[in-house]
């Protein structure tokens, strides 16, 4: 069994977002988002658990680099350009551990660097996404990253 509801994101239009809860005999996936932007992270807080992921947050690379390997998310969405460490820098550092590389790992940002194809390849991140991004798009890349690990 699962609800819908509705989601509205700023300079999209409402969504519906599929929750399949532990009602539905379906284990939560957990999800690692770090960014510096607080209000993106409560947008996050809103749209992933209803989406049925667990969420887990932080606004400094550094120590969401820590988080990643204390929690060991089945994914991590990371913004790009944070304090600390980029999110580059996190991704390449997950990607080049053989005890966590196959951990998928999304990397978004309004800055250029996610538009070059040569430095995602060499980060090794499993996704990008350009922001702004619609709510759809986000739940859709983590479904299709994570259905890829199974």
């Amino acid at each position: 069994m699962y609800t819908q509801s509705t989601v509205n994101w700023a300079g999209g239009s409402p969504i519906q977002v599929r929750n399949v809860g532990k009602e539905a005999g379906v284990s939560t996936r957990r999800i690692l988002v770090v960014d510096d932007e607080i209000s993106f992270l409560d947008i996050m807080k809103i749209i992933l658990p209803r989406a049925g992921f667990e969420i887990i947050t932080s606004t400094h690379g550094t120590e969401a680099l820590q988080m990643f390997y204390d929690c060991r998310p089945d994914l991590a969405l990371l913004d790009d350009m944070l304090p600390g460490m980029s999110g580059g820098d996190i991704c390449m550092t997950i990607k080049n551990d053989p005890s966590v590389r196959h951990i998928p790992v999304v990397l978004y940002s309004a800055g250029p660097r996610v538009r070059d194809g040569t430095f995602i390849k060499h980060i090794g991140a499993d996704a990008v996404l350009y922001k702004p991004f619609k709510p759809a798009d986000v739940v859709t890349t983590i479904s299709t990253c994570l259905a890829a690990t199974v």
